[in-house]
């Protein structure tokens, strides 16, 4: 299986090149080129009938045709390069979609199946969805363009040359459309976070138990999904005597978010990794061969994009836990954080600590009317935690032992409670969302009110509304187009 998966990468990642610089990104040649096929479609129609003094003074007698016949053939022209760079497209998704089946079924031949991981068919029938996209738009780009060289052939002054035209630039705008609809999200497996913007998470949990493992594991495919367990499972065979498991994979996680953010430097990353790795683990895990610091850079740039609000919490917590800010509620620790700005969904994030040394037991309420749920209530045991990681003095970022920042930051993760609730807006505009946090007997121990605003999101509806105004106006086009041509003929019979 190796020995074939490997051909197949380095064809992709050659075309991936070639379609991320000219094709798709880049000069967007894809875009490009229809448009100016469309601008000399519309060149044609202007100078039917007669063609301009200087054309028919200078050029018509050399060339033997007139200058819509002219401005046809170079529209032909580019069409051609248009099928060409859709083609180029197309076959890299193809490479694509074979690498991706190829990884899953090694996967499987290895007891690790895949495609019973969540989220695995929506990525299959995206790559699917996408793959039948761009033969639909590559045929019609194939039918313009042959339209067009018999439109030139014939003439294009005259009436069915006119139909031939209208019906040569519907196709070409609905083509467009059709690639619009493909980019919302773009994917490749060329690089190891190449699935990522293609992948929507299905299902998230409800309480966050080691925050940084849960949530990172969450954004990801079900390929770097697999890939992570290895990776954990390398992480732990590093790890030092006597090291607890999940203290020491949350303290590293958030160490290279520290790093990402820039807070910390690679030598202080290096120095804090080696209080949980040996030394060796500390240069294996830092140059691992999958998960390299640019993966956890590109991992952690979208959960901060996708879940923003998370990381607001955990970074106002440090802030609190640095300057050494005492704590509102004797014995409890809370903190609620949600996103500013609403689209699609939105992620409700509260953060409970009990820094008593007794059992407590407290009831979380949401409600909102703008929102569904509307109401919403859970109960949580909150056990005490291992020891008090919480203290009234200013804490250093970093230094020997567990007392510093990181230490105590990621004892407190793993020790509190961090419940995340999805809330779908039902209107646009200004909405509400109120939390309470109850003991047992419904007295309230502390509320939030927490006002957002709802609004679509902008370049998402931007090439939604651009690729259905393009079928819209392309279909309009190529449905005139037969009809006229329809009563011509009936004319004619």
């Amino acid at each position: 299986m190796s020995k074939e998966l490997q051909p197949l990468r380095t064809r992709e990642e050659k075309l991936h090149g070639i379609d991320s610089q000219f094709l798709t990104e880049g000069l967007r040649l894809v875009l490009l080129l229809p448009s100016f096929s469309l601008l000399f479609f519309f060149g044609a129609w202007a100078y039917q009938g007669e063609s301009p003094s200087w054309w028919l003074d200078n050029i018509e007698p050399t060339v033997g045709f007139d200058l819509s016949t002219a401005f046809t053939l170079i529209s032909s022209t580019i069409l051609f390069g248009f099928c060409a760079g859709l083609y180029l497209h197309r076959f890299r998704v193809k490479l694509t979609r074979m690498v991706f089946r190829s990884e899953v079924e090694k996967s499987a031949e290895s007891h690790r199946p895949i495609s019973s991981m969540h989220g695995f068919p929506s990525v299959d029938g995206l790559i699917s969805r996408t793959m039948a996209s761009h033969n639909t738009a590559l045929w019609m780009g194939i039918t313009a363009t042959f339209i067009s060289l018999v439109v030139a052939y014939l003439d294009s002054d005259s009436e069915i040359g006119q139909r031939g035209l209208l019906a040569s630039a519907s196709l070409v705008t609905m083509a467009i459309g059709q690639h619009l609809s493909t980019r919302n999200r773009k994917f490749n497996m060329v690089t190891d976070d190449g699935l990522l913007s293609a992948y929507t998470p299905p299902i998230h949990p409800s309480t966050l138990d080691m925050p940084y493992n849960e949530m990172l594991r969450t954004q990801m495919d079900p390929l770097l999904r697999s890939k992570f367990e290895d990776f954990l499972h390398d992480f732990d065979s590093y790890s030092r005597k006597g090291l607890d498991r999940e203290y020491g994979r949350e303290k590293f996680l958030m160490l290279m978010y520290r790093r990402y953010k820039g807070g910390i430097d690679r030598n202080t990353t290096s120095l804090e990794l080696g209080e949980i790795l040996t030394d060796k683990g500390v240069k294996s895990i830092l140059e691992h061969k999958v998960f390299s610091e640019s993966l956890w850079d590109s991992l952690f740039s979208r959960s901060s994009k996708n879940n923003p609000a998370f990381y607001r919490l955990i970074e106002r917590l440090e802030q609190d836990l640095a300057v050494g800010r005492k704590i509102d509620m004797d014995g409890l620790l809370f903190d609620v954080d949600l996103e500013n700005v609403v689209s699609e969904k939105a992620s409700l994030f509260c953060y409970i600590h009990n820094l008593s040394k007794e059992e407590r037991q407290v009831v979380l309420r949401v409600h909102s009317p703008d929102f569904r749920p509307h109401d919403l209530a859970l109960r949580y045991n909150l056990k005490p935690g291992e020891k008090s990681w919480w203290t009234d003095e200013e804490v250093p970022v970093s230094s020997e032992g567990d007392e510093d920042l990181i230490g105590r930051m990621s004892g407190l993760l793993r020790d509190g409670t961090i419940a995340w609730q999805t809330l779908l807006p039902e209107r646009t505009g200004e909405a509400s969302v109120s939390v309470r946090l109850e003991n047992t007997n419904g007295d309230l121990l502390v509320g939030r009110q927490i006002n957002v605003s709802v609004r679509p999101e902008f370049f998402n509806w931007l090439r939604n509304t651009s690729s259905l105004t393009s079928y819209l106006v392309g279909g309009i086009g190529l449905a005139g187009a037969i009809i006229f041509q329809l009563m011509a003929v009936l004319a004619a019979a």
